[in-house]
């Protein structure tokens, strides 16, 4: 009749026979490069045609390509060999015409090259062990920036002299679901 329940296999065991593990199987639907084709993208990869255009040209995804070429050392070679061509090639092309006198070229070269930054401001590092950092301009005098600062931050600073009644009307905006949001000014806050 029918299998008895309490003769049921307990969790994770099968009643089916075990397997033989197959060691170094690859699916059959794995594409693999013959030798022909191998030696052709390796030709197409040193001469920097597109990844997208060789795996176009072998009928499979650039994906797929992707992962022949990861899974080749001597193709991950020839993608690496390309890339370093293309590096030298490029920067000679901008050594000959910084040498000519085109300055962006030399000041991209001593950028990218060298580590030139047109400013120190990256290299600035200042603890205050917390709180906001205020860097004074070192083109004016200490005492004339301070001034300036405080001119400047004054209207934020002190509380309007004119009384509550007096001071202009302030709307609140309603959001969507009714809330009514209110802005303080300096000094309104309560204590």
């Amino acid at each position: 009749m029918g299998i008895d329940p309490l003769d049921e296999p307990a969790p994770g065991s099968s009643v089916a026979p075990a397997r033989t593990r197959l060691e170094g199987f690859e699916p059959h639907n794995k594409v693999r490069l013959s030798d022909a084709n191998r030696q052709r993208v390796m030709a197409a990869l040193l001469n920097g045609y597109p990844k997208a255009a060789i795996a176009n040209a072998l009928s499979i995804s650039a994906k797929t390509l992707d992962r022949l070429i990861y899974d080749d050392d001597e193709l991950l070679d020839q993608v690496e060999a390309q890339r370093a061509f293309e590096e030298a090639e490029l920067r000679d092309i901008l050594m000959e015409l910084a040498r000519k006198g085109d300055t962006v070229a030399a000041i991209f070269l001593a950028k990218a090259r060298h580590g030139w930054r047109d400013r120190d401001d990256a290299k600035l590092s200042v603890d205050t062990g917390g709180g906001g950092v205020l860097v004074v301009p070192g083109t004016m005098p200490l005492e004339q920036w301070t001034a300036a600062a405080a001119l400047q931050q004054a209207k934020y600073r002190e509380r309007p002299d004119a009384p509550l009644d007096e001071r202009e009307m302030r709307t609140h905006p309603t959001t969507a679901d009714g809330l009514i949001i209110e802005r303080t000014l300096p000094g309104d806050l309560p204590g």
